[in-house]
């Protein structure tokens, strides 16, 4: 395999790249627990397993900050109505 063909050794730049809970929450600026409580509540990030390890992919990060952001919409939304 040529070297132009291979991955990049130690990029975690990539849009692709999943994340650990403690990248994750350095990335969201959030608590381990805040994330926890996050998935407990049932509003936290999708993630998939590799062995007992948590991953959480970029797409699943997008999607769960779209997701925050519309329920804080429509929390705003709803204190405008009372």
């Amino acid at each position: 395999m040529s070297l132009e063909h291979s991955p990049a050794r130690g990029s975690f730049n990539t849009p692709d790249a999943s994340l650990t809970i403690n990248e994750f929450c350095q990335a969201e600026k959030i608590s381990r627990s805040m994330l926890y409580r996050a998935w407990s509540e049932g509003w936290g990030p999708r993630f998939y397993r590799v062995g007992v390890t948590r991953r959480i992919t970029h797409r699943a990060r997008l999607e769960w900050q779209r997701d925050r952001e519309t329920a804080a919409a429509a929390a705003v939304a709803g204190e405008r109505e009372t």
